[in-house]
C-alpha cells in the first residue's frame, strides 16, 4: 500500500531496489490504489527512478470484475444457473462495482446478517432481493472495512 507511504519510506525502498553493489535476488512487490493517489504523489517519481535505474518492473493495472463476470464467480460460488442469480449479482455489482475484496466482504455480511442463506428445503441459496437493494452499502463497506482491524 505505497499510498500510505512518506517520502522517507519510499527513499528507503528505493535505496534498497536500486543497490547494484548488494543482492540482486529481490522481489518487491507494491501497490497503490490510483483513486487514492494524486499525481503529484511521490510514488510516480519513485516508479521513475527505478525504471532509470535499470530495475525491471512490471505494473498491472487492476479493474473491478465486471457485472457478467461478477455473476459468473456469484453463480459458480452458489452452485446455481448465472440466470438464477443474475438478479442478486445485479445488486452486489451496484454496491460494489466489481470490487472482489468488496463483493466478498458484501457478500459474506449478507450471509452473517440473514439476506442470503443456504435453505436445505429447497437445496439452493435464497436471498431477499428488496432488504439487499435497500442497504446502506457506503457504511456498510465502512463497518466492514472496520472491523478487519
Amino acid at each position: 500500500d505505497l499510498q500510505w507511504c512518506d517520502n522517507s519510506a519510499l527513499t528507503v525502498i528505493e535505496g534498497i531496489l536500486c543497490d547494484v553493489i548488494g543482492s540482486s535476488c529481490l522481489f518487491f512487490v507494491g501497490s497503490y490504489r490510483s483513486n487514492e493517489v494524486q499525481d503529484s504523489h511521490a510514488i510516480f517519481p519513485l516508479i521513475d527512478s527505478l525504471s532509470s535505474s535499470g530495475v525491471p518492473t512490471t505494473k498491472l493495472g487492476l479493474k473491478g470484475l465486471n457485472p457478467k463476470d461478477l455473476n459468473t464467480m456469484i453463480s459458480d460460488a452458489m452452485f446455481v444457473f448465472p440466470r438464477i442469480c443474475e438478479p442478486l449479482s445485479d445488486i452486489v455489482f451496484q454496491k460494489t462495482k466489481g470490487n472482489p475484496f468488496f463483493v466478498l466482504e458484501f457478500l459474506r455480511s449478507l450471509v452473517d446478517g440473514g439476506l442470503l442463506e443456504y435453505s436445505v428445503r429447497k437445496r439452493r441459496w435464497v436471498w431477499d432481493e428488496d432488504r439487499i437493494s435497500s442497504m446502506d452499502v457506503a457504511g456498510n463497506v465502512l463497518y466492514l472495512l472496520s472491523s478487519k482491524m
